[in-house]
């Protein structure tokens, strides 16, 4: 059994693979059931967030005939049998998207429909909101273009779509079947009454949230009359419960009574317009930029991938957010679909995606699809061709591989990567019903895709994979309640324990003894933690106080102690093992890992989200703290200079001081990150070999604190003077300064410059200087105000510190991280869970992106970008703001 960090146990149990998934900004979705579970992995025992799911009325597509009720396309609707919603699939958004610069989080339920939620911001409340209904928008689309069965539509015929009607909708497919059924002692549900059932079209969706951020427009609906039982022989229209009905479909076959406010169609038109608004997988993109064809300005975004029973994939683009907020409010940010892709001719069950350079500048989306006829493709689209479309005629991807095997099984899961360091290749693992599980590379130069590797890995559905450390390494778990980890060495899968000895773990229940089977797992954002979701065996629990509300459990496994086939770093000192738990072999393991890590946190293009590199850092200081010590004088050494030798904790503090203005922004967000919740915690108590020279270390990274983040302070304040210079540039230009960053707190930023002349860079003064000589010209160019006021007895505050103020009355105010004006007392304000500051006004994206300090003599003087969006960044740690929650509502930790 794997050494756990810690395990949770949820009151309902997933029914369907891939139930799990991790976020960029630290949360844990589980879709366990009626509810999607969301967790936060460092406050496992503390508050949860839920998604609720509610029934959702049936799209009103047509009725049929009474005798075409038995036509072989309308048995599976026929024979529904969903006596509530239950997840299908989910799927995490990069960061970003949501009104706070958090996630969104796609859900595609059991009846097709596919829903967007965000956390609940300012509702102060644990269900998270609903903000757009992609099912009720989509079939908004296909009722305008009458299902494309009209002769000259854009849009192929749904007839010739699906040609082969029984292998879309007549077969069962096996993949589609809840994988737990009744819990034993589960009271049977009644069925509902048919004599006087009543197709309600008129309803209005039940699952729209009545604050949701996106105004969705229903189609209109005809009021439908009660049926009443006639003794009239003939063909009479039948309404049949179609995409998102939750009913007993003996209801509707009941109706005697015809429909005339819904058209009459064929079951073969019903049955296909039912395929492709029933909705199976999603899956978001990663965040791409491209520029705005009418502004010129980058934009950020990304596309949801749903795939459906007709074989269609739909895309939607989603646009960042024009600005972020923690206040009520609504953040415009609507969905459009550009897109329909006929990708098969049967269900798609799975759908992934990756980036490739394909060895250029210019960088493409790959798209894999998986189907219940067994066959995968890869698609590939060009970035700019993407953001050029505007509705769903055409869809820019190319199909440039297909895998088709002789195997009988459907695709379960599947899961691409780009190998770090290989140009031209991609690899592709695919998870089927059966258990067997396949590798295969697709070469972009060649287009060839070749097979190099086929095992029966699993003996039940491959219920979860997902490739790991950059395509080094592979993680599996199947239906058969197992998890495991191969390593990849390009011609075969070599399997290694899913497990990693860690100084902390301790003696745990085996899970495998209560569970009974796996429903997915998950990568962590640092790459150091899986998270596995397991069904619990009721049969074994105690039936009075376990089995009635532990259903299932999420076990959260360190992986970074593992050989997993990246370069080993041999430098590390590994020569007294200080744990009996690890062996060298283990340390060198772990150190080489986590130096991989945090090299990858140096891309600004990667959200600062490692919680779990920083958790297990936090192990090591409590019980390997000499290995510690040596792990991070590597660290550091290496991102000052990229020498060992040059930088050391033993090295001349006035070297380092030396080297600080070199090094770039992202670089000391971390140096920053490390000392505060690592090096300098003071809720890790040292291990005893710690006592002798533990002074002389703090000293030394809390100088390396101070002077960072002085650092910080002086680039900061430099971004602000030049950006004031260039609006006033702009302005003297003549050109527009509307969609530029308006800086703010300028007149104390001069107060604390004169206050620390002598240790400030002289590029501040000669920008201070600059920015004296507008005269009045500053007004116009940024907010430029000496007197402040005590918002409590309104007193003058007179400027003293950049952290805090305190006015005549001593009234204790914080000021701005950012801007240094004083906080907002009225209005939510930002809050960073690294290093407790306050930020009221946001700083923009080109800020964080920036490789040289504003202050180098190099840099030139119109370089800062003020175009981009503000966004919710701690300028001192880089982490994402968020918004004080109370202790009993769930929150992130990125760090």
């Amino acid at each position: 059994m794997a050494p756990q960090y810690q395990a949770v146990t949820l009151i309902a149990s997933p029914s369907y693979p891939n139930a799990i998934a991790w976020s960029s900004d630290n949360l844990v979705a589980v879709a366990s059931g009626h509810i999607v579970t969301i967790l936060n992995p460092a406050a496992l025992d503390g508050p949860r967030g839920v998604v609720g799911l509610r029934r959702s009325d049936p799209f009103p597509i047509g009725v049929v005939n009474r005798e075409d009720l038995f036509e072989p396309c309308l048995v599976p609707t026929c024979l529904a049998r969903d006596a509530e919603p239950c997840a299908l699939s989910i799927s995490w958004s990069p960061q970003g998207f949501a009104p706070n610069s958090g996630c969104l989080l796609a859900v595609c339920t059991v009846d097709g429909h596919v829903k967007l939620y965000r956390s609940p911001i300012w509702e102060i409340c644990d269900e998270w909101v609903q903000v757009a209904d992609l099912s009720q928008l989509l079939f908004s689309y296909y009722k305008t273009i009458n299902f494309g069965e009209d002769n000259g539509s854009h849009l192929t015929s749904l007839k010739n779509i699906n040609t082969e009607e029984t292998e879309v909708l007549g077969s069962t497919c096996e993949l589609q079947d809840p994988l737990s059924r009744r819990d034993p002692g589960q009271r049977k549900r009644k069925p509902p009454r048919v004599d006087d059932y009543i197709y309600d079209g008129n309803k209005d969706d039940l699952d729209a949230s009545n604050d949701a951020d996106f105004s969705l427009k229903p189609c209109s609906k005809s009021k439908k009359k009660s049926s009443k039982k006639t003794a009239k022989h003939g063909q009479e229209p039948v309404s049949v419960n179609g995409q998102g009905s939750t009913g007993n479909s003996k209801a509707s076959l009941s109706s005697n009574g015809g429909n005339k406010s819904l058209p009459l169609i064929t079951a073969k038109q019903y049955a296909c317009r039912d395929a492709c608004l029933s909705s199976l997988v999603v899956a978001w993109s990663p965040l791409v930029s491209s520029s705005d064809k009418i502004s010129c300005l980058l934009r950020h975004w990304c596309v949801l991938a749903v795939g459906s029973k007709s074989g269609n994939v739909y895309f939607w683009k989603l646009y960042k957010p024009e600005y972020y907020t923690i206040d009520a409010g609504v953040v415009n940010s609507d969905p459009m679909l550009i897109g329909v892709l006929q990708a098969h001719k049967s269900w798609v069950s799975a759908i992934t995606w990756e980036v490739s350079s394909e060895g250029s500048s210019t960088s493409s989306l790959l798209l894999a699809t998986g189907c219940s006829d067994r066959s995968v493709k890869i698609w590939l689209a060009n970035i700019e061709g993407l953001n050029r479309c505007t509705n769903a005629e055409e869809v820019p991807f190319a199909l440039v591989a297909e895998v088709t095997t002789d195997l009988s099984a459907p695709v379960s899961a599947i899961s691409l990567a780009v190998p770090a360091g290989s140009q031209y290749e991609v690899n592709l693992a695919i998870g089927r019903v059966s258990g067997s599980l396949e590798t295969w590379t697709w070469n972009t130069c060649s287009s060839k895709i070749e097979n190099t590797n086929a095992c029966h890995a699993h003996d039940q559905v491959v219920t979860g994979l997902s490739w790991g450390m950059d395509g080094y390494c592979l993680y599996s778990c199947s239906q058969d309640n197992s998890a495991r980890c191969w390593i990849y060495n390009g011609n075969h899968l070599e399997e290694i324990p899913v497990h990693t000895n860690f100084p902390e773990s301790k003696e745990s229940t085996d899970l495998s003894e209560v569970s009974d089977r796996c429903f997915g797992l998950t990568l962590a954002p640092g790459g150091q933690m899986i998270a596995v979701v397991r069904g619990l065996d009721l049969n074994v629990l105690d039936q009075m106080y376990q089995a009635r509300t532990q259903k299932a459990v999420v076990e959260f496994i360190w992986i970074g102690g593992q050989f997993v086939g990246i370069p080993l770093d041999r430098s590390i000192d590994v020569c007294n093992p200080q744990s009996t738990i690890l062996s060298s072999s283990n340390f060198l393991w772990w150190g080489s890992n986590i130096l991989w890590s945090l090299k990858k946190y140096e891309n600004v293009e990667k959200g600062l989200a490692l919680w779990d590199v920083v958790a297990a850092l936090q192990g090591f200081k409590k019980y390997a703290p000499s290995f510690l010590e040596t792990l991070m004088d590597m660290w550091i050494s290496a991102l000052f200079s990229g020498d060992p030798q040059c930088v050391s904790i033993n090295a001349p503090s006035c070297s380092r001081h030396d080297m600080l203005p070199s090094v770039s922004l992202r670089k000391l967000h971390l140096l920053n990150i490390i000392c505060r919740k690592v090096m300098l915690s003071n809720h890790v108590q040292l291990g005893p070999d710690a006592e002798n020279g533990n002074d002389s270390k703090t000293e030394f990274w809390n100088t390396l604190l101070i002077r960072s983040e002085r650092e910080l302070r002086e680039r900061l304040v430099g971004f602000t003077f030049a950006a004031v210079l260039k609006r006033t540039a702009y302005s003297f230009n003549g050109t527009s300064t509307e969609n530029s960053w308006f800086p703010v707190g300028v007149a104390q930023m001069d107060s604390w410059v004169s206050m620390n002349d002598g240790e400030v860079h002289n590029q501040l003064k000669y920008l201070i200087s600059r920015i004296k000589d507008l005269g009045n010209r500053i007004n116009s160019a940024c907010g430029y105000s000496v007197e402040e006021i005590c918002p409590y007895c309104s007193a003058p505050v007179h400027f003293e510190s950049a952290d805090v103020a305190i006015c005549r009355e001593r009234h204790t105010l914080t000021r701005c991280r950012a801007s240094v004006i004083l906080c907002s007392v009225l209005q939510p304000v930002w809050h960073c869970v690294c290093c407790g500051g306050m930020v009221d006004k946001l700083l923009p994206q080109s800020f964080f992106a920036m490789q040289a300090s504003p202050l180098d003599a190099d840099q030139d003087e119109g370089s800062p970008d003020l175009s981009g969006p503000a966004v919710p960044l701690c300028p001192f740690c880089g982490v994402l703001l968020q918004r004080s929650t109370p202790a009993f509502l769930l929150s992130t930790s990125p760090v």
